[in-house]
């Protein structure tokens, strides 16, 4: 268990390191792109990322419920996942040459982001793999590994003026060279017509995790835009600017999610679990309370540094987005116990509920009290998604109780030898 345990912070780690891997490279090209040319990158790269997300939900976690118990795992179960990833990963690219065409600009961009997505997916779902075998730390080396190569060549790029492609280019450079680390590691040969049966196999869980993620990414999308109407877009980038300043908290609550689940699973039914659930929940707790404090005592001209002129807008939104992050400690915690336990219903209704409380309550209070009304609503949906996890999560714990109470007691267990 001791292996485990380290896997856990280990995992924590890995997260944090692809994530900055992943914002340098969107920094970098901003520093060499013009305007244009950066709205374009920007396109591709949030359809980059969709896909990505997309996914992560179809494959990453569906391997992390159900194949996190190292020594009960198929032996052709990895393989099959790898090929399902190439497969969304060729999908991407499709998407990004469509999109590169209807939208102009300088086609090697748009090749090198349609080329990243097949090798990009591969290496993150390995990670997942190695993720679930208990060996977090091979995930780790891969990636560390991308950040190493890719990071030096790129900052080089924007010192000598590169163009934007070959940025990008370095990026996905790295990322090739971190596959072969991580397929090394675990010895996987993405197999994509095993990955089509395997979908079929485990298409309960993986068709209503990617549908969760593809509701949320769609709302989220949808009232953004949306929030232009009332606010402006005065208004809408100090939202932008606000939610900026908590970004690292969904970073670290994502690595912590994912580091404890295959922990949960594979002490579900056991004291340990829920020992495991409080620790989870306190971390959460400890890392939002920590990180709020930075922000909401950060001197303006620290503040200014940051979001340049959005600060002094952006300045007045950040204590409902700490309420925000308080809501998203106990919806974190809620949801990487849904996944553990297979209480999927549950997780569906809660994220359902704020998939759909986040179209509404920003955009209704937005109406009624401009920027900070939008907020509000934004920490609101959560809270209301919270509430009905909780509730969702009593009625099964009700349940669990009177199907144990009907069920007849077992004779104790004697030795025979």
């Amino acid at each position: 268990m001791r292996r485990f345990a380290h896997s856990r912070y280990v995992t924590i780690l890995d997260q944090i390191v692809s994530s900055l891997s992943n914002f340098a490279l969107v920094a970098l090209v901003a520093g060499v792109a013009t305007t244009a040319e950066f709205g374009r990158f920007s396109l591709g790269y949030v359809l980059l990322l969709f896909f990505l997300g997309f996914q992560r939900a179809l494959v990453g976690e569906v391997l992390l419920v159900r194949f996190s118990h190292v020594g009960e795992r198929p032996r052709e179960v990895d393989g099959a996942a790898a090929g399902v990833s190439a497969s969304v990963g060729v999908v991407s690219a499709i998407a990004l040459a469509v999109c590169g065409l209807l939208s102009g600009g300088d086609p090697l961009l748009w090749v090198v982001l349609a080329v990243a997505g097949p090798l990009v997916f591969v290496q993150d779902i390995v990670r997942y793999i190695l993720i679930a075998r208990a060996r977090s730390g091979h995930a780790l080396v891969s990636d560390a590994v991308w950040a190493i190569v890719a990071l030096p060549a790129m900052v080089w790029l924007v010192a000598v003026s590169a163009p934007a492609w070959a940025v990008a280019a370095a990026w996905t450079g790295g990322g090739v060279i971190a596959l072969v680390v991580a397929i090394a590691y675990a010895r996987v040969t993405p197999r994509p017509i095993a990955g089509a049966r395997w979908l079929v196999e485990n298409r309960d869980i993986a068709v209503r995790f990617s549908g969760e993620y593809a509701s949320l990414n769609l709302s989220n999308t949808v009232v953004w835009f949306g929030l232009a109407a009332p606010l402006g877009l005065a208004g809408v980038a100090a939202l932008r600017g606000a939610s900026l300043l908590f970004s690292p908290l969904n970073t670290a609550f994502n690595a912590v999610r994912i580091a404890v689940v295959p922990d949960l699973v594979r002490n579900r039914g056991t004291r340990r679990y829920r020992a495991r659930l409080r620790e989870t929940a306190l971390i959460l707790f400890g890392i939002c309370a920590v990180w709020s404090a930075v922000v909401l005592l950060l001197p303006a001209e620290a503040g200014r540094l940051v979001l340049g002129e959005t600060w002094d807008a952006a300045a007045d939104l950040r204590w409902p987005y700490a309420v925000q992050g308080l809501a998203m400690v106990v919806y974190t915690a809620l949801l990487a116990h849904f996944r553990a336990a297979a209480r999927h219903t549950s997780s569906t209704a809660m994220r359902g509920v704020l998939a759909a409380a986040t179209l509404v309550l920003p955009m209704a209070l937005a109406v009624a009290a401009a920027a900070s009304g939008a907020a509000w609503g934004f920490a609101a949906a959560v809270a209301v998604s919270v509430v009905v996890g909780l509730v969702w999560e009593t009625r099964a714990r009700r349940r669990d109780a009177r199907r144990d109470a009907d069920s007849p007691p077992q004779p104790p267990e004697t030795d025979d030898t």
